[in-house]
C-alpha cells in the first residue's frame, strides 16, 4: 500500500464526515467511493472509527446523520454485488436505515434522559424554516413538520442514495447504466399509491389513518419520480441530447418538473414508454 493509497483513504474519510454536517447529499459521494474503492473491510474500519470519534465528540446530531448515510450505502452495497434488484435493494437499505435512525434517537433520548417529543420539536425547527422559505409551503406549521417526519427521512435517503449512484465518479459498467436507465417499481406498488390517495382523502372516522396515508402517499410520488427520471433519461438519450442541454433538462425535472416526472413514471405502469426490444437491442450494441 503507497502513501498515495493511504492519502485517498484519508482524504474520502475525512470528506465524508465533515460533508454529512451539512450537506447529506454531497456526504454520499465520499462514502460510495470508499465502499467502491477500499472494500468492505477498509469501509467498515473507517466508518466506525470516524463515528467513535464523532461520539466520543459528542457531536451527536452529526453522528446520527453520518452513520445513517454509512449504513445506507453499505446495505445497498452489499445487495448490489449480489445481484438483487436495484428496487429491491434500496428498499431494504432504506427501511435498515429508518430502523437504525429510529433505535438511535431513542437511545439517545433514553442515555441522556431527553424528552423525546420536545428534542424532535428542536431538531425539527431548522428544517421548518428551510421550507418555509419555498413559497408554496410559507404556511407549513412544526406540527406539520412532526408529522411528516417519517415520509421526510425515507425520501431524503432516496434522493441520497440516487445521488450516490448517478453522480460518483467511480464508472459503471454497460449493464448497470442499462439497469438505472430502466429502472422499474413492481406492478403492486400502483395499488399502494391508489390505496394511500383514497384514504388519505376519505373520511371514516379514523384519525390517524390520514396522516399515515399521506405519508406513504408522498414516499409513493417520490418513488414514481424516480421511475419518471428513467423514463426522462432514455428518451434523453434516444434524441442524443448530452452536455449541458442535459444538465439544463435534469435541473428543470428536479426543480419545476417534479409531479410531471412522477406522473410520467406513473403513467409508464400503463404505456411502457421504454421499447424493449429497441433498449435491448442497444445494450447489445
Amino acid at each position: 500500500m503507497t502513501h498515495r493509497y493511504w492519502s485517498r483513504l484519508a482524504v474520502t474519510s475525512v470528506l465524508g464526515v465533515a460533508l454529512s454536517y451539512a450537506f447529506l447529499f454531497l456526504a454520499a459521494l465520499p462514502i460510495r467511493y470508499l465502499r467502491l474503492t477500499f472494500g468492505r473491510k477498509t469501509f467498515l474500519l473507517t466508518t466506525t472509527v470516524s463515528l467513535a470519534a464523532l461520539l466520543g465528540l459528542g457531536f451527536w446530531t452529526m453522528a446520527v446523520q453520518y452513520g445513517s448515510i454509512c449504513l445506507l450505502i453499505g446495505f445497498y452495497r452489499e445487495l448490489e454485488e449480489k445481484s438483487v434488484s436495484i428496487f429491491l435493494s434500496a428498499a431494504v437499505a432504506v427501511l435498515a436505515t429508518m430502523g437504525a435512525y429510529v433505535f438511535a434517537i431513542f437511545g439517545y433520548a433514553q442515555l441522556t434522559n431527553t424528552n423525546l417529543p420536545k428534542f424532535l420539536a428542536e431538531e425539527a425547527k431548522p428544517l421548518l424554516i428551510q421550507i418555509q422559505q419555498v413559497p408554496q409551503f410559507k404556511e407549513a406549521t412544526l406540527d406539520s413538520v412532526l408529522w411528516y417526519l417519517p415520509s421526510m427521512f425515507v425520501i431524503t435517503m432516496m434522493f441520497i442514495l440516487f445521488v450516490s449512484l448517478t453522480v460518483t465518479r467511480v464508472p459503471m459498467s454497460r449493464h448497470q447504466r442499462y439497469a438505472m436507465r430502466m429502472f422499474r417499481l413492481p406492478d403492486w406498488t400502483v395499488w399502494v399509491f391508489i390505496g394511500s390517495l383514497g384514504a388519505a382523502f376519505v373520511q371514516i372516522g379514523v384519525d390517524w389513518l390520514p396522516l399515515v396515508a399521506k405519508n406513504i402517499l408522498v414516499v409513493t410520488l417520490a418513488a414514481y419520480f424516480f421511475q419518471g427520471i428513467a423514463v426522462f433519461t432514455y428518451f434523453l438519450d434516444r434524441l442524443r441530447i448530452f452536455g449541458l442541454w442535459r444538465f439544463l433538462a435534469y435541473f428543470l425535472a428536479f426543480f419545476q418538473l417534479f409531479i410531471f416526472i412522477s406522473g410520467l413514471g406513473l403513467l409508464d405502469y400503463w404505456f411502457d414508454f421504454r421499447e424493449p426490444g429497441v433498449t435491448a437491442t442497444q445494450h447489445k450494441s
